[in-house]
């Protein structure tokens, strides 16, 4: 299962997996059958739910199940209604509106148990998706037993998105459920030689059929809005090199972070979630300083830390405990700082963005009766970028910051005079006043 991932604009609720087929393990790998534990078939299950916590809900259920020689025999999906909030709409693109006329986990818990009971589970991080169901039939009075499952995110130790990178393995809509059962059901047979065999799980039988699933590609699209800073920020972190029990609960930490705090009874809830990892508290605080780190490591790739990004990854430092000064060392290099800028003659100014009240002509006129030279690309010799606004984040800003040159807005320079002393934005250790 991935957790997190970017989602920017609109967002297709469709599901378009790929065509029932066959596909065999690969050679010199495992049987089916001998992974399957004894159950007649394999059923890869992915939730979408409101959080990690055991007070969260599922909103959406996948079920891929092949049989033993690896055809896919049967799919289902469902949304579901989680009776609270829907949590982390950029993760899975589900709102309150794509919930309304879902059904509520009793009306299905009938449907979903019947495709998994006697059915040897698989998923990516298993344990997250097999909790998250049992507690769901816990609160009707029912259980689900899954002693053993196929876990591939044990067999690839990374998480799913990079998994399927490797493989080859296109995901046709990431974090839809029933997509990303089918991507699974494909990894778990190009690893199978490296997946630790199940047994069949026991769901409650005398639950009543229903026959209420509602697909997401039932509902309307909706728009989702752009991913917060953190969310796409946590999206391209892979924690490589990690234990797969350090994997999974990072995996956790990141989508309990989606508020940007951690609350007495979300800190115990995590601890308790590590501890059925089999993680001990210093392994869970190596765990928070390698979440940070990453953060840190994915924050400096473009050489700029906006004071907005440092106060966010500050932020998470302090939710889990970890030293903040090592957050500001790192970043200081890379940090925006106000400057001033003194404008003269023979100054070689570079233009980005496009300002509807300044022209890109008036601005380039403007810089001639300076007596600035203009240039195309910002490098070395490059005195001044001027920008629609000084945090633009378009290519020339980043290169800007990189060789520590001066950005001033186009409304600035415009109304600027030689010899006028505006101020401009830089980065920490680099040139900050032009005369």
């Amino acid at each position: 299962m991935r957790i997190f991932g970017r989602r920017q604009g609109s967002h297709d609720t469709g599901v378009q997996p790929p065509p029932l087929r066959s596909a065999g393990a690969t050679a010199g790998a495992p049987s089916l059958e001998s992974l399957a534990g004894g159950a007649d078939r394999i059923a890869v299950v992915d939730c979408e739910t409101t959080g990690v916590y055991n007070s969260d809900r599922v909103v959406e259920v996948g079920i891929v199940t092949m049989n033993l020689t690896g055809a896919v025999i049967d799919t289902w999906e469902t949304l579901v209604q989680p009776e609270r909030d829907v949590g982390a709409s950029h993760i899975h693109g589900l709102t309150a509106v794509s919930l309304r006329d879902a059904p509520v986990f009793a009306d299905v818990a009938g449907d979903v148990a019947i495709h998994l009971h006697g059915a040897c589970l698989a998923a990516h991080n298993l344990p997250f998706d097999a909790r998250m169901l049992s507690n769901e039939f816990t609160r009707l009075g029912a259980d689900l037993t899954v002693l053993a499952g196929i876990d591939t995110l044990t067999a690839t130790r990374c998480r799913l998105g990079v998994a399927c990178d490797d493989h080859g393995i296109q995901i046709a809509n990431a974090h839809s459920a029933l997509a990303d059962a089918f991507a699974t059901d494909e990894l778990l047979k190009r690893v199978s030689s490296a997946c630790r065999p199940g047994s069949p799980a026991a769901a409650p039988t005398t639950l009543a059929r229903t026959s209420r699933a509602l697909p997401r590609s039932a509902t309307a699209p909706v728009v989702i809005p752009d991913p917060p800073y953190l969310s796409a920020l946590i999206a391209d972190l892979d924690h490589a090199g990690v234990e797969v029990a350090t994997l999974a609960y990072l995996e956790l930490v990141g989508l309990a972070l989606a508020d940007l705090r951690l609350d007495e009874a979300e800190r115990h809830e995590l601890s308790l979630l590590a501890a059925t990892l089999g993680l001990e508290p210093v392994g869970v605080a190596q765990a928070h300083r390698r979440f940070v780190n990453d953060l840190v490591d994915a924050a400096l790739e473009d050489h700029v830390v906006t004071d907005d990004e440092l106060d966010l990854i500050l932020r998470v430092a302090s939710a889990l405990d970890v030293d903040q000064s090592r957050v500001e060392q790192r970043t200081r290099a890379c940090r925006s700082v106000d400057t001033t800028v003194t404008r003269a003659a023979g100054m070689c100014a570079v233009f980005t963005g496009d300002d509807p009240e300044h022209p890109r002509s008036d601005l380039i006129e403007h810089a001639a009766m300076l007596g600035m030279t203009i240039g195309k690309g910002v490098n070395k010799t490059t005195d001044l970028l001027v920008a629609y606004e000084r945090d633009s984040a378009s290519g020339k800003a980043k290169k800007a910051h990189t060789y520590g040159v001066p950005i001033v807005s186009a409304r600035q320079f415009a109304t600027a005079l030689a010899g006028d002393v505006p101020d401009a934005v830089g980065t920490g250790g680099s040139r900050k006043v032009i005369t």
